[in-house]
């Protein structure tokens, strides 16, 4: 047999893990894997910033069930995507960080782009190493996809070294894993099963709240039987949403706050009961919690639970319908003759009532809610959705809504800007069979901006739509910066009425710009109309800057859609 480089075994690698995309700006030393890629049937996607293909490659991940892959090369390359890394780690993502170094034979030496990579992410992954030899490149590779999605999912880092990457090595040398791991996803107790089935079965007002997590088991039938089998009402957290759709009628996420506070037995699956859901402060102090986990950590962190399950979503939920199974006759029928989904319903309505003037405002500057509903008007049921932006995101969360598994992308716990972008090119590259419609901010937007162009060059027609309420929430920060008074320079509030409609013009795709509220939908429609026809599209819409203000008081509040 012949040899190999190393950069050819990290291509192979990557392929043999059933991943097809791999996100990098090519660079050294880290090219020659982007070049040996596609030989192996994986697309490199090359992007304008290392930042946005670590966030593409988190949304690739995320709705293709896979851990994404991004190539960094060297130096301010690899510093560029600590923010990617972070969020993926802060949201439990599974994410392949593959960054470049200098000569291990030429370290401490002042070569260039010289930098100690592993300790940057050492905090920000489930593991950072340093591959130290070409041989043992599959080792590293199957370890770290192995750690990215076990457990708890999230980023890993490797470093290659030049040397490494360049590093010719005998194929007959080469030890390739037989295979990945794929032994049964665990169990919860039995015991505790059979306690959590009792309480449930015993409930007065249960209810069961959806998270993100359970994206990596796919229990969807198990939380749709759950529902229905026990006439329980549901909300999700963010991008927990579409796993079951929001239009079941158990879906209370328009009465999120009645529901948390009011219920008397609560089933966690797949959430965290962080800030997002206001660390469990916002339920009854006499609710009983049953919370399904992957990591036994989360359990009963910042909330006491009255039983705790660690295990995989939906063999947990296949255990417990199993221990009711039988026991549910009538149910479901007394549940909605009674007065705990009536209460619900009633105040869901209200809720949605009291949005609808908001939603059929014809006021100019145009209101957020009245964009977001002609959104959800035009584009069809399977849409995916990426939002960002403060202002943006929390009128999202009221407004547009999910009805597929993996089809709501955002920042979510981790609050960062400027995914909205990127997740949408990530989005299009995993389902190219689907329309993808990202909604940012002007603030967000800017952060990444010129993925458009990467969206342009590698044909992935994506509407993209700017909500230009002229600054940060609107340039609201301004007034709470307390400047001197008269002081006349601008800071948080941006040039009125920007353009960014014109870039997408200059990339060749379509344009289209918005001022007047009757002029919403045809505008979509016409993006719409040009995302079929294989172009890339962008909306810019001139809407009221002051139309919300998110303070420290209510910021999770407004971000949940409560």
């Amino acid at each position: 047999m012949g040899k190999i480089e190393g950069s050819e075994l990290v291509a192979q690698a990557i392929a043999k893990e059933g991943v097809d995309v791999l996100f990098g700006l090519p660079g050294g030393p880290i090219v020659e894997i982007m070049g040996f890629a596609p030989h192996h049937g994986v697309r490199p996607i090359g992007v304008r910033h290392e930042q946005a293909a670590a966030f593409s490659a988190t949304a690739w991940g995320f709705v293709q069930n896979k851990v994404g892959v991004c190539v960094l090369a060297a130096g301010p390359a690899v510093t560029n995507a600590v923010t990617g890394a972070h969020v993926a780690y802060d949201n439990c993502m599974p994410l392949l960080l593959l960054g470049g170094s200098g000569p291990q034979g030429g370290r401490y030496s002042g070569t260039f782009q010289e930098t100690e990579n592993v300790p940057m992410f050492t905090n920000i992954t489930k593991m950072a190493v340093q591959v130290d030899s070409a041989a043992r490149i599959p080792y590293f590779m199957a370890m770290a996809f192995r750690t990215a999605k076990s457990g708890r999912p999230g980023p890993v880092y490797l470093d290659f070294p030049s040397d490494v990457l360049q590093e010719q090595v005998d194929e007959d040398q080469v030890d390739w894993p037989t295979g990945t791991f794929s032994g049964a996803p665990p169990a919860g107790n039995p015991e505790s099963v059979k306690e959590a089935a009792e309480l449930l079965l015993n409930a007065e007002r249960p209810a069961m709240i959806i998270g993100k997590g359970v994206r990596w088991s796919e229990p969807t039938e198990e939380l749709a039987q759950m529902v229905e089998s026990l006439g329980m009402p549901f909300l999700t957290s963010p991008m927990g949403r579409g796993f079951i759709p929001d239009d079941h009628p158990m879906n209370m996420g328009s009465a999120r706050s009645s529901i948390m506070r009011d219920a008397d037995v609560i089933l966690v699956v797949g959430a965290r009961l962080n800030w997002m859901f206001d660390f469990g402060r916002r339920f009854a102090p006499d609710a009983k919690i049953i919370h399904i986990d992957i990591e036994p950590e989360e359990i009963g962190i910042n909330r006491a639970v009255e039983v705790g399950i660690v295990g995989d979503a939906k063999v947990a939920l296949q255990q417990i319908l199993a221990e009711i199974e039988g026991k549910t006759e009538g149910m479901a029928d007394k549940a909605e003759e009674g007065p705990w989904l009536n209460a619900l319903r009633e105040k869901a309505e209200t809720n949605a009532k009291s949005l609808e003037p908001l939603m059929a405002s014809d006021e100019s500057p145009i209101r957020t809610y009245r964009l977001l509903s002609e959104i959800q008007s035009v584009f069809p049921r399977e849409t995916i959705y990426t939002v960002d932006g403060q202002t943006t995101l929390a009128t999202g969360r009221q407004v547009l809504p999910s009805h597929t598994p993996a089809s709501r992308l955002n920042s979510a716990s981790n609050g960062c800007m400027g995914v909205g972008v990127p997740f949408a090119v990530g989005a299009k590259l995993a389902r190219p069979d689907v329309p993808v419609v990202s909604v940012n901010g002007d603030c967000a937007f800017g952060f990444n901006a010129m993925e458009l162009e990467t969206a342009v060059r590698h044909n992935l027609p994506i509407v993209f739509i700017v909500n230009n309420n002229s600054g940060i929430v609107g340039g609201n920060l301004e007034s709470r910066m307390g400047l001197p008074e008269g002081y006349e320079e601008r800071i948080a509030q941006f040039t009125p009425e920007i353009r960014y409609d014109k870039l997408i013009e200059a990339f060749g795709g379509h344009a289209e710009n918005v001022t007047d509220p009757d002029e919403i939908r045809p505008a979509l429609e016409r993006a719409y109309a040009a995302t079929l026809r294989g172009q890339v599209a962008c909306v810019n819409v001139i809407s009221e800057p002051m139309e919300t203000m998110v303070t420290s008081s209510n910021r999770a509040s407004a971000l949940m859609g409560y």
